[in-house]
C-alpha cells in the first residue's frame, strides 16, 4: 500500500457525502479516477498524469467524499489495491463517458477528409498481420496524394493495448483474435487455411502433406513472437497425439523466405501471408486437420464516433474483401 494514503480512509467502509456531491469544478477528478481505476496504484496513475503522489493523494480523498465509498481498498492477499464493488460498477458507466466527452472536443471530431487532413493514425500490428495489410494500405494513402495522411506501425504491446487504444496512444490494432484483450470493438477481417510452404523443387516434391510425413520426414521452421520452436501449430498436433520437428525457430516473418530457399526446411503459414513473402517459394496444402487462421481488427469504443478510424477501418476491410477475391 502507497504510504500517502490515509489508512483509516480505507478502514472506514462508509464516508461522509456532501450536500452537492459532484460541482463543475470537481469534473477533472473524473479523468484522475479512471486512470487510478485502471492502475489500482497511486505512483503509476500520478506517472500517467503527470501529478505528485501528493496531489493525487488529495484527489483521491476527494473524490471518497463525493462518492461515500473508499473506491481503492486493500488487496484480500494484502497485496496493493483493488477497485471496490461501487467503484467496478461506476467505472463502467465513467470510460464510455469519458470517451464521449473527449470524442466531442476533439477539433476534427466530425470531419475527416482523406485526400485533405492531416492526421498521422498509429497501427499496432503483429508482423503477419502487417505483412498482409500494410502494404496495400500503403498504396491506397500514396493513391490520395496527401502528403499530410501518415501512418506509423507498432510492434502490438498486448498487455498495454487496451489503455493505450482508450487513451488514444494507438488508434487500431490488427491482430490474431486469440491475442485481443476482452472488451474491445473486434472485426473479423480475414480467416484463411494454413499451409505449408518449401523451396521450389525441394526433394519431397510438390504433393499436398500427409500427417506423417509432416511430423515424420520433415524439418520445420516456427514462428512465433517469442521465437521458440514450440507455437501454436505445436498445440495444435500436441491436441492430436503428434508432434512434429522444428530444426528452426524465429520471431519475424522476413526470415522465412531466405531460409526456407538456402535449404530443405519448411514452414506452415497463413494462406494470404505467401504472396507477402515475395519469394519464389511452393505451397502444398496438408491433409490433416489445422486450425484456420483468423485475423481481426480492434478499436476501442471511442472510435465510433471518431471520423478518421472509421475511414481507417473501412479502408482495411475493403482490402481484406479484395483479398480475398484475389
Amino acid at each position: 500500500m502507497n504510504s500517502f494514503i490515509d489508512p483509516g480512509a480505507l478502514a472506514d467502509p462508509r464516508l461522509a457525502r456532501p450536500q452537492n456531491p459532484l460541482r463543475g469544478a470537481d469534473l477533472p477528478l473524473l479523468v484522475s479516477l479512471d486512470v487510478l481505476l485502471e492502475e489500482c496504484n497511486v505512483t503509476r496513475a500520478a506517472a500517467r498524469l503527470h501529478l505528485s503522489q501528493p496531489a493525487l493523494s488529495a484527489q483521491l480523498s476527494r473524490l471518497r467524499l463525493l462518492f461515500d465509498d473508499p473506491l481503492l481498498v486493500p488487496a484480500a492477499n494484502g497485496r496493493g489495491l483493488v477497485p471496490s464493488q461501487f467503484a467496478v460498477k461506476l467505472h463502467q458507466r465513467l470510460k464510455p463517458a469519458l470517451a464521449t466527452l473527449s470524442t466531442a472536443i476533439r477539433p476534427d471530431a466530425d470531419e475527416f477528409l482523406p485526400e485533405s487532413s492531416a492526421r498521422c493514425f498509429t497501427i499496432a500490428a503483429t508482423n503477419a498481420a502487417a505483412a498482409m495489410v500494410m502494404p496495400a494500405l500503403a498504396g491506397r494513402l500514396q493513391a490520395l496524394r496527401n502528403r499530410d495522411l501518415k501512418v506509423v506501425a507498432v510492434e502490438p504491446d498486448f498487455g498495454k493495448l487496451a489503455g493505450q487504444l482508450e487513451r488514444g496512444e494507438i488508434d487500431l490494432c490488427v491482430s490474431p483474435a486469440c491475442f485481443l484483450p476482452p472488451r474491445l470493438c473486434v472485426t473479423d477481417l480475414l480467416s484463411m487455411p494454413h499451409v505449408m510452404v518449401q523451396r521450389r523443387d525441394h526433394p519431397r516434391g510438390t504433393s499436398p502433406v500427409t500427417l506423417h510425413e509432416y511430423c515424420q520426414a520433415l524439418d520445420h521452421v516456427n514462428v512465433s513472437r517469442e521465437g521458440g520452436l514450440h507455437g501454436y501449430i505445436d498445440e495444435q498436433l500436441y491436441r492430436q497425439g503428434h508432434a512434429r520437428h522444428v530444426a528452426f525457430a524465429v520471431r519475424d516473418i522476413c526470415y522465412v523466405a531466405a531460409l526456407l530457399q538456402s535449404s530443405d526446411l519448411v514452414c506452415t503459414l497463413p494462406s494470404h501471408l505467401v504472396p507477402a513473402l515475395h519469394a519464389d517459394l511452393e505451397m502444398s496444402p496438408v491433409l490433416f486437420p489445422l486450425g484456420t487462421y483468423s485475423l481481426c481488427m480492434a478499436t476501442d469504443a471511442r472510435s465510433s464516433d471518431d471520423a478518421g478510424i472509421l475511414w481507417l477501418r473501412a479502408e482495411l476491410e475493403s482490402i481484406a474483401l479484395a483479398a480475398v477475391g484475389a
